[in-house]
């Protein structure tokens, strides 16, 4: 199962633009394969697929440590829209930071630079943290307490 969600293996959906071997072919496949760029800390990646805009405001280091500290867990897709321009896709993705429960609720313009789509900007909204006790459900969906899970 990929990162994004997908039945598929990593290698087949998201790696193949992780890893250089296709461009994302719209917004959504971008967004997706950029969410499991950080659960991969493929770095060079995130910023690669920002716009000349948006790399401004993303400095690799701290991008790089935001992912390390990060254990991403599930991402929930909104709404993506790109007919319009900017082209958006609102989205929900969740990770632990220590036993916290965070959520990044973002809706993300993209927009194509040197014929392929970047990331160009975002809206954030304001979401809750949730702090995890041991007994509690893991919050990737395995079923199983987060002490026998994502504590670990």
């Amino acid at each position: 199962m990929c990162f994004c969600g997908s039945p598929q293996p990593f290698e087949q959906c998201c790696g193949v633009y992780v890893n250089g071997q296709q461009n994302a072919p719209d917004p959504l496949a971008l967004m997706k394969s950029r969410y499991s760029a950080f659960c991969t800390q493929a770095i060079d990646y995130l910023c690669a697929t920002c716009s000349s805009k948006a790399i401004v405001g993303n400095a690799k280091e701290d991008v790089a440590q935001f992912a390390k500290a990060a254990k991403f867990t599930k991402l929930e897709v909104i709404d993506s829209q790109w007919e319009l321009s900017p082209a958006t896709v609102e989205f929900k993705a969740y990770y632990l930071y220590d036993s916290t429960l965070c959520c990044i609720h973002e809706r993300s313009s993209f927009v194509i630079e040197q014929g392929s789509w970047r990331y160009d900007e975002g809206e954030l909204f304001s979401t809750p943290e949730i702090k995890l006790s041991r007994n509690d459900a893991c919050p990737c969906g395995s079923g199983k307490k987060f002490k026998k899970c994502c504590a670990i």
